[in-house]
């Protein structure tokens, strides 16, 4: 019975609880530090493309995309007098030279004023490769041409009127794009 009582359990916890600490640092600590990692080269290339953006894309007259640091955005389409037709909030990440995008709510424009309403995200993802600067292709072979920032561009609200794409493009001054790989 005195050997029992002189037995010490505390060398052994010790050392159960440096060995969790070692398994904690190798397999929770070092993958996130290495995403982490990863990660910044891919938000570094977001940053690039953060702002306004005149947009042409294949199929449409004008595309206006506001894209935000945080991976938010929205998109915004015109006719060929300028007018706001439609819109979409988006979700975008860059993984690579790849350009994730779903979409989600909606945005129009009704007897010149804005309806907007956010019905979920949508299921699809879209997927474009950076070409260079200026150019993205989605994986279906469309091509989105990015024209130039624009400075004063301010998504409208719901109730707002509608705008007119050229009354704004009036009052910028072009730059170029040069955004991008």
């Amino acid at each position: 019975m005195k050997l029992l009582r002189q037995l010490s359990f505390r060398p052994v916890l010790v050392s159960l609880l440096q060995s969790y600490a070692l398994t904690f640092a190798v397999f929770l600590i070092l993958p996130a530090f290495a995403s982490a990692q990863e990660q910044t080269g891919n938000q570094a290339a977001a940053k690039s493309w953060v702002g306004n953006w005149l947009v042409v894309g294949q199929g449409d007259e004008q595309l206006v995309w506001q894209l935000h640091a945080d991976g938010t955005g929205f998109a915004h389409g015109f006719r060929a007098d300028g007018q706001l037709t439609h819109g979409f909030a988006i979700s975008w990440r860059i993984n690579g030279d790849t350009v994730r995008i779903r979409t989600g709510g909606t945005l129009h424009c009704n007897s010149g004023m804005v309806y907007a309403q956010f019905t979920g995200w949508s299921a699809v993802t879209l997927d474009f490769n950076v070409i260079d600067g200026r150019h993205w292709r989605q994986h279906n072979g469309g091509i989105l041409a990015f024209q130039r920032r624009l400075a004063d561009w301010e998504t409208p609200n719901h109730g707002a009127e509608c705008p007119n794409l050229y009354d704004r493009d009036r009052k910028e001054t072009p730059q170029t794009a040069s955004a991008g790989n």
